[in-house]
Formats: structure tokens, sequence, C-alpha cells
């Protein structure tokens, strides 16, 4: 079955032991403002550029200064690598470094809370996750903020 932990902390976060193998998919959303907003993201299978999945950490963003937004580009290429790709509100780190470890999502995530004075919210999905695991909370993230996803793993 498959999980998505949202609405998490930074702190949940860096507490947290799971199988990194089992992660689909991470976010880490910044509000700036009441529709001002930035997320960094990555998908295990890559993200959708046109038709092409393109691996790597991405970012999206609303309403924010092109400024902040060449800063968060800048802070991301410095540390993590990639060729830089512009599409809308979309920004592609094509082939940056991926990770999905507990402690380096929730670095990151204090990273630009710090940076960019803004409160981190974090959301981790997980796919092929067992019944008995769910139920040991192996995951060690909050059960209340646990929701199953239907449909095929």
């Amino acid at each position: 079955m498959r999980i998505r932990y949202w609405r998490l902390g930074i702190s949940e976060v860096l507490k947290a032991k799971y199988p990194v193998d089992k992660v689909n998919h991470w976010e880490i959303k910044c509000m700036l403002g009441e529709y001002q907003h930035f997320g960094v993201f990555w998908y295990k299978y890559g993200t959708p550029f046109d038709k092409e999945p393109i691996p790597g950490i991405c970012l999206y963003y609303n309403e924010i200064p092109h400024t902040t937004v060449e800063e968060i580009v800048q802070l991301l290429h410095e540390n993590f690598g990639g060729n830089i790709q512009y599409r809308q509100t979309r920004v592609f780190l094509r082939g940056s470094m991926e990770f999905a470890a507990a402690d380096q999502v929730g670095m990151l995530a204090n990273q630009l809370s710090l940076k960019f004075n803004s409160p981190a919210e974090i959301s981790i999905e997980f796919e092929r996750i067992t019944e008995e695991e769910k139920l040991q909370e192996s995951l060690s993230l909050p059960a209340s903020k646990a929701l199953p996803i239907v449909g095929p793993d």
C-alpha cells in the first residue's frame, strides 16, 4: 500500500527512521505570505517535463519575486548540482543529487525555513508499505498524519 504523511514538522522528520528505499516522493513547502509560497520536491521515478520524466529535485513557486526564485535556485544548485531548466512556475535541476533520507530532507527544510524566514511543512509518500509495517509504526512518523492512498502500489 502507499501512504502519505503530510503536514510534518522539521523535528518530526529529523527524528524519523524509515526505509529510504520505500520513499516515493517528498515535498517541502514554505509559505512566505497568504498566497506566496514555494516548494522543493523530488519524485523517485522523475518529475514530468512535457512527456519525459526528469531525474533530480525540483522547485515550484507562486507569486514570489523573481529575485527570491533565483536565490532558491542558487541555493539548491550549489548544494545538489544539476542542469537548471525553467518551465513556467517550475524549475528542474536535471541530474541533481537525489536523496530521501529523513536527516537530509529535514536539514534541507530547516535550511530553507531559516534562509527565507518561512515555516516549512513536509510531506513524504511511501510505496510498498505492508500492513505489518504500518501497524508497527516502523516509519516512526506520527500515525495521525498518515493518509492511505487508494490504488495500485
